[in-house]
């Protein structure tokens, strides 16, 4: 088939295509403008097709995950550009609440966890009490110090929260701690880094610790870094949530560096300013993974 042949058809083609159609009617146009701008309208088909049968963001086809190339008129001339399907309008709609988010270690699969979807029915006595620890403290003043082994939902239960707050537009910092610590450790030199990471712990509305007690403990790592944060919040009330699989007293032995500390005032005082940001709850039971 020569070219001004399959040209031919193609204009023929597109004069029917309901979508072809539908645009020239929202935008007052005759059909002889399919002719001059054929090239427009099989780029744009050729995109909405790859669309078809669809079943979500995981399986796009398109160049741009969850952008559908669209034409509109600009004066007289048809322009390009890239709007989102309807799969990842739900999505943003979704994620909006990640802009309350000052600090945040949480994967892009995380920030859609949330409280009212945990279904407790088939859980433990003791998880449906975390839970419920959880709900309650939303309303207090105090946050939660969550611990218990690994693997047993602590993390879970509080990035729910921790979503929950954020979609009330609370300013929020979700830190896991060792990743947190390492960090800081890679950045040594970095002034302006860690200035800004130890403003995200004091000055974060609400602040989730993840794992404390489980990073590479130092005098510098608790006293330089944790406790300026945690002296703070509490001096002006801020509330901080922990994770933990160490119970209070446990924790105090993480924090107590031997060959270091004379005696236990500076981990003391680092368990105080945890003991009065939080009421201690365990959650017992099995591993999830």
């Amino acid at each position: 088939m020569n070219q001004e042949l399959y040209e031919k058809q193609l204009i023929e083609k597109l004069k029917k295509n309901r979508h072809v159609l539908s645009f020239l009617k929202k935008n007052g146009l005759d059909i002889s403008f399919v002719e001059t701008n054929s090239d427009y309208f099989e780029s744009w088909l050729k995109t909405l097709k790859k669309c078809e049968g669809c079943q979500g963001l995981l399986y796009c086809a398109q160049q741009m995950n969850g952008r559908v190339k669209t034409i509109y008129m600009d004066g007289n001339f048809i322009e390009e550009t890239y709007m989102p399907c309807r799969y990842k309008k739900k999505e943003m709609k979704e994620l909006k609440h990640q802009s309350s988010y000052r600090f945040s270690h949480l994967s892009i699969s995380q920030y859609s966890i949330d409280l009212k979807d945990i279904d407790v029915s088939q859980e433990s006595m003791e998880y449906i009490q975390a839970y419920t620890s959880m709900i309650k403290s939303i309303e207090n003043e105090k946050g939660i110090y969550l611990y218990g082994q690994p693997g047993v939902g602590k993390t879970y239960l509080s990035i729910a929260c921790a979503n929950y707050y954020a979609k009330q537009g609370k300013k929020i910092s979700f830190v896991r701690v060792p990743q947190l610590i390492q960090e800081c450790k890679d950045a040594m030199s970095d002034y302006e880094f860690q200035s800004t990471i130890l403003s995200h712990l004091k000055f974060s509305e609400i602040l989730f610790l993840d794992d404390i007690g489980s990073e590479s403990i130092s005098m510098w790592t608790r006293d330089s870094i944790l406790f300026p944060a945690l002296n703070y919040r509490m001096d002006h009330h801020l509330k901080t949530y922990f994770t933990s699989n160490y119970t209070m007293e446990e924790l105090a032995k993480q924090y107590f560096i031997k060959g270091k500390d004379n005696n236990s005032v500076s981990s003391d005082r680092f368990l105080e300013r945890i003991r009065a940001l939080s009421s201690s709850v365990s959650l017992l039971g099995k591993s999830r993974r």
